[in-house]
């Protein structure tokens, strides 16, 4: 994805600039702080989209919508309520799902292949990927009570639909739906204290 970089602002000279400042420049019209950005942030995007979507052009796509709506959305970024390092990686979680959910409502995936992956575990490390948010997801997802965490992963791992859940764990669909708000609501609770 590339983004303008107009001369009368160098990237050589923003590159110092911390992220607060530069979603701020952003908001303004200066694009090349949004390229900045991108640059420090692209190949993590892409870490948590790959880790999601098991596809590296999938992750690609991922990458530039998030992007894409972090410009749109810079004015709305609150430094009071975290990092934008946290902000920009909750839209690239969100948007990952959002087209997992997708390629899996249409059959992008084989069932053996999600098995697999499955088995392989879902947290293991891919090449280039920060360890200090593999660390953070997984102590986050450990401490939900473990039937929230196995529809939470259910859910969003395997893109199962809350009736799907329910017939593998032999519960009704109300209360597999009331785990996956509880296990959302505590992994927000969790997230906004690792960020404040």
């Amino acid at each position: 994805m590339s983004f303008a970089k107009p001369l009368e602002f160098p990237s050589e000279d923003l590159s110092k600039l911390s992220d607060e400042e530069l979603i701020h420049f952003v908001t303004t019209g200066r694009h090349d702080a949004l390229t900045v950005l991108f640059d420090r942030y692209h190949r993590l995007v892409f870490s948590v989209a790959f880790r999601i979507v098991r596809d590296s052009g999938e992750a690609e796509e991922v990458v530039q919508t998030v992007f894409l709506d972090i410009f749109r959305a810079a004015a709305d970024f609150d430094s009071r309520k975290g990092m934008l390092k946290v902000w920009v990686l909750q839209y690239a979680y969100h948007r990952a799902l959002h087209r997992k959910r997708h390629l899996v409502a249409n059959h992008f995936y084989r069932w053996e292949e999600l098995e697999t992956a499955i088995e392989v575990g879902s947290w293991c490390a891919l090449p280039g990927e920060a360890p200090e948010i593999m660390h953070l997801a997984e102590e986050m997802l450990g401490k939900l009570k473990p039937r929230q965490r196995i529809v939470v992963e259910m859910t969003y791992y395997e893109g199962l639909t809350a009736e799907e859940i329910a017939g593998r764990l032999d519960e009704s669909v109300h209360v597999v739906r009331h785990d996956l708000y509880r296990g959302l609501t505590a992994l927000r609770t969790i997230f906004g204290k690792a960020c404040g």
